[in-house]
């Protein structure tokens, strides 16, 4: 018997480190997170009303959230500077430009709350800014409680992440009409899910990890590469949450099947929500992938066009976008061959035969990563004709993404990403659930920042830079890991340093 009850004992003790690097007492817990809330929360908020209310311009880009409220900018605005204001008019039909979005309902419910208080038909945005400023920091707080370790161990990495995700070019967006924002705050929550799943195993975080992604992934179309990011983390995380736990109450019995069930259903809702948007954004982007960047690059577009099986006459539209103002894709000559240029097969078919004209491609999306809050959407109100304004508030992320060289035959983030990889995949093979959790991380937001730097050449060179801001925010977050983890490194060196010279001089 004694010796049976020491073999239970030493599995405990075996097993305990491993389910989550040991619990913090449940005041402890609640404490925290509801400083990281607040803290979060009023950081965010500060950002964007401190010393005057900034936002995003609408450029043209919220109608597709708004429209079908009843809502626009203005019959008057040519939506070049923000303009928070939304006045109420006939909600937009039709299915050919219907737009899907996770975030709308909370639109809604902003919406609902707005005219409840205020008893109006018109809607001030900053009301949804706010929403989306509480979700940030509740994400916040559910990420330091999924993180394993002592309080002391969390306090860091959080802090890093808070201050990457109150990026001034990220909250921008939270007093705006665009989607982009609902990316930021799922992927804040997928983080936390996905971590508090590798490291407590249980049902509560399953539902937290299955909720974000597939709020991600519905929130905008390129973000369903959310999905398959979350797999390559959660199969090189294999490791850390195969090893035994000690019991704890909620446990997922078939972990493994959870995972892949919660993967495999929110992919296909993303896919289906994907396959639902109304074709007219669609077509755009493959019209820009075409005559905005395949054969504005080409040195013989006639060629190109005819090895489309397209008439080379159509060459007259090389190097125009699909939103100009004369509108070409109401062209009847694009409409007659509409089945050759609105779709996908047809450009997936050339690059595999020219793969060289695609690998141009890609090196200057991910430069674009470091420029994806450009210059040319204003953060603050101003008068037609205006010069765009950006609003001088904390930027670190953009800061250091500026100090990366430009111009290198690959480029210089690149790098940033393969050790992200690197690290990532080596962390999360470690025995020591704080290091695998990071691990779990770095593989997750690298995943997600590289194939959303690809994706954004889904509507060609088109606002390249504006359509990284996703790959942008992931790697601002993945910098916060890295800067954590190498902080952590360099603290244990130090300390086994002074462990290692003191019995020296104690022997002297």
């Amino acid at each position: 018997m004694v010796v049976v009850s020491s073999l239970r004992d030493r599995r405990r003790s075996d097993a305990a480190p491993e389910s989550g690097g040991g619990r913090l007492p449940a005041r402890v817990r609640a404490a925290g997170a509801a400083v990281v809330f607040a803290v979060t929360t009023a950081v965010v908020l500060a950002q964007l009303f401190a010393s005057g209310t900034v936002g995003l311009a609408d450029n043209g880009d919220g109608e597709r959230l708004v429209c079908r409220l009843g809502l626009e900018v203005g019959p008057d605005s040519r939506k070049e500077s923000f303009e928070g204001d939304y006045v109420a008019s006939e909600p937009c039909t039709g299915d050919n430009w219907e737009y899907h979005t996770s975030w709308r309902p909370l639109l809604r419910f902003a919406y609902w709350l707005s005219r409840l208080v205020t008893g109006s038909d018109g809607f001030d945005m900053a009301v949804l800014a706010v929403l989306g400023a509480v979700l940030l920091g509740l994400g916040a707080a559910a990420f330091f409680l999924a993180l394993p370790g002592s309080a002391g161990a969390r306090w860091p990495l959080v802090a890093l992440v808070v201050v990457a995700a109150s990026d001034i070019g990220f909250v921008t967006y939270l007093n705006s009409g665009y989607t982009d924002q609902a990316g930021f705050i799922g992927l804040l929550w997928v983080c936390a899910g996905v971590v508090g799943l590798v490291v407590h195993r249980t049902w509560p975080w399953l539902l937290v990890a299955a909720v974000a992604i597939a709020f991600t992934a519905t929130a905008k179309t390129a973000l369903l590469t959310a999905v398959p990011a979350v797999a390559l983390a959660l199969l090189v995380g294999r490791p850390a949450w195969r090893r035994p736990a000690a019991p704890r109450r909620w446990a997922v019995p078939h972990l493994g099947l959870a995972m892949v069930a919660v993967v495999l259903l929110t992919g296909v809702l993303g896919a289906s929500v994907a396959r639902s948007q109304g074709e007219g954004f669609s077509n755009g982007n493959k019209f820009n992938v075409l005559f905005y960047t395949l054969l504005a690059e080409s040195d013989d577009p006639a060629a190109d066009l005819e090895e489309l099986g397209l008439p080379p006459e159509l060459q007259r539209y090389a190097g125009a976008s699909a939103w100009r103002d004369d509108d070409p894709l109401g062209d009847e000559e694009i409409h007659d061959h509409a089945a050759t240029i609105f779709t996908w097969r047809t450009y997936l078919r050339f690059f595999a035969a020219h793969p060289d004209r695609f690998l141009e491609l890609v090196p200057q999306s991910f430069d674009a990563v470091t420029e994806a809050r450009v210059d040319y959407l204003a953060n603050v109100p101003g008068e037609p004709g205006d010069e765009a304004e950006l609003a001088e508030r904390p930027s670190p992320v953009f800061w250091v993404l500026s100090l990366l060289p430009q111009g290198w035959p690959v480029p210089s983030i690149a790098f940033l990403w393969l050790g992200g990889a690197v690290f990532g995949v080596r962390w999360a093979r470690s025995r020591d659930p704080v290091r695998a959790a990071r691990g779990v991380l770095a593989v997750l937001l690298t995943g997600f920042a590289v194939s959303q730097s690809v994706l954004a050449l889904s509507d060609g060179y088109y606002e390249l830079a504006k359509h990284n801001v996703h790959a942008a925010f992931a790697t601002g977050l993945l910098l916060a890991v890295l800067l954590e983890a190498g902080i952590r490194v360099g603290v244990a060196a130090v300390r086994r340093r002074r462990q290692t010279v003191a019995p020296a001089a104690d022997a002297r």
